[in-house]
């Protein structure tokens, strides 16, 4: 019955269960602490070490707490309390902005190779000063050194081909010229042989007259047809010998080609030319072809040999070598580069600006710029480069400076500080930051002394150096600040300067 009625306590989560414990024992022990008296938990030891604790005792904080007034009230004396002070003076400062910074090298050039292929020869070492065009690295070229011979070997035969071509199509041109000069030949051949048969053909028709009327005789008239007919022969076949070399050359071919038939004979012949060897020509831009691209391959080759050497784009210093001889690369810049080279002209200061100070940071500024590792030594800069693209992440605008003079002790990477000048010199009041009596964002309190008497003062805070901190409202020059013991000191009290 009873353990039907508290079933519920086993569905009660155990980090419940836990802090519901913590709770009931710490009630158990703070009332166990405050409503016993001493007597009692004297007889009964085994519930003291339970249940009593002399931090959750009200009457052991109340008997320290009379114990620490009254040894104040002893230590202060007659006299008052013993403080140390000091007296306010303005002083002259130039308003800055500190910035944690990092040296960075004018130039710095990661050198990637644009070839694959195993590195052969590294010809520097790290640290080394170089002058810009100085080999840096020779990967091995042997596979391109083979392509180059092969190529070659294709591009003489390309060459041969295409003069061979040309050399043919220059042949087809004149052989046009030639039968040209044959037609015009045959032409006067034919015109010669026909004028001829029609002039013994009109003989022969008189002739025929006079045999009918008698006055020739049979033989004569039949030695006139014979040689009649040998002349048409001959007509015939010089007709035939004509037509037979005009085949490409006529009217006819220049029209059914496509084209119009040009007027002047000089023209004419310079298309017949371009008809005529047209098989001729497409052969001889097919090699034009066949070489260019040959000699293209040549120059590819030649330059991949080439750019099997590195060399550096500027003159400095080989800052890091991060490969090794015999080590493969890939072409690209996608991967570790082989070698960086920095500049050794000069320094950049580069730092970080928060999006909410790009108001008081412009191009032109002075720096002080000061090395933990030297600090018996300072460097000058100027602000040279603000990045207008403000990061989204950070909501921050790289910004570099340019160190003026030598730099021998200074290295790219080193961490500085960068002391920006914002403004002109300002009179301005500084307090140690031992001095804050309590703080609150950009307020505060601080104590003063007037009339031997400690009072309370409400000031606003600025701007902090190192181990002070600047007092922009609520303190003048000549007031006296007290420095310590502030745990001791409150509003009103009677003190005592402490002279050193």
């Amino acid at each position: 019955m009873i353990r039907e009625k508290f079933i519920f306590l086993t569905k009660i989560p155990f980090v419940s269960k836990l802090v519901v414990s913590t709770l009931i024992y710490l009630g158990i022990t703070i009332l166990y602490t405050n409503l016993t008296w001493s007597g009692l938990r004297a007889k009964l030891p085994f519930f003291n070490r339970i249940f009593y604790s002399k931090h959750l005792s009200i009457s052991s904080y109340y008997d320290n707490l009379t114990k620490n007034k009254d040894e104040a009230s002893s230590q202060i004396g007659a006299e008052g309390l013993s403080v140390q002070t000091q007296t306010i003076k303005e002083e002259s400062i130039t308003p800055i902005m500190s910035y944690s910074a990092v040296l960075e090298p004018l130039e710095r050039v990661e050198v990637h190779s644009k070839v694959s292929g195993r590195i052969e020869t590294i010809y520097v070492k790290e640290g080394e000063r170089i002058k810009k065009g100085s080999p840096l690295v020779k990967l091995d070229s042997l596979t391109f050194e083979l392509d180059l011979a092969k190529q070659k070997a294709s591009h003489d035969s390309a060459k041969a081909l295409y003069q061979l071509s040309k050399d043919k199509y220059e042949i087809a041109r004149k052989n046009l010229e030639i039968k040209l000069g044959e037609a015009d030949k045959r032409n006067a051949v034919y015109n010669k042989t026909n004028e001829e048969y029609l002039r013994l053909m009109e003989i022969v028709r008189k002739k025929e007259i006079l045999f009918n009327e008698g006055v020739i005789a049979l033989e004569e008239y039949e030695n006139l047809k014979l040689e009649l007919h040998a002349r048409e022969v001959a007509a015939n076949n010089a007709r035939r010998d004509l037509d037979m070399i005009l085949v490409g050359i006529r009217d006819e071919d220049i029209t059914d080609a496509g084209y119009a038939l040009p007027n002047l004979k000089k023209e004419k012949i310079e298309l017949l030319k371009t008809l005529s060897t047209r098989l001729e020509h497409s052969e001889m831009e097919v090699a034009a072809t066949n070489l260019k691209a040959s000699e293209v391959n040549l120059r590819t080759t030649e330059m991949l040999i080439k750019e099997a050497v590195l060399y550096s784009p500027i003159d400095g210093l080989i800052a890091r070598i991060h490969r090794t001889t015999g080590e493969l690369i890939n072409a690209g810049g996608g991967q570790q580069p082989i070698i960086t080279v920095i500049s050794s002209q000069g320094l950049y200061v580069s730092f970080a600006v928060n999006e909410g100070d790009l108001g008081k940071i412009k191009q032109g500024q002075i720096a002080n710029i000061s090395v933990d590792s030297l600090p018996d030594k300072n460097y000058k800069g100027v602000l040279k480069k603000i990045n207008p693209l403000v990061d989204q992440k950070s909501h921050t605008v790289d910004a570099k400076l340019e160190l003026s003079g030598k730099q021998v002790d200074l290295k790219p990477g080193m961490f500085v500080r960068a002391d920006v000048k914002i403004g002109e010199i300002q009179n301005v009041i500084f307090i140690p930051l031992s001095a804050i009596a309590s703080l609150e964002e950009e307020e505060g309190d601080i104590y003063v002394m007037k009339d031997r008497k400690a009072i309370k003062q409400r000031v606003k805070f600025g701007e902090k150096r190192e181990d002070r901190i600047q007092i922009k409202q609520g303190l003048s020059e000549g007031e006296v600040v007290i420095l310590s013991p502030l745990s001791r000191l409150y509003d009103g009290i009677t003190v005592v300067p402490k002279f050193q």
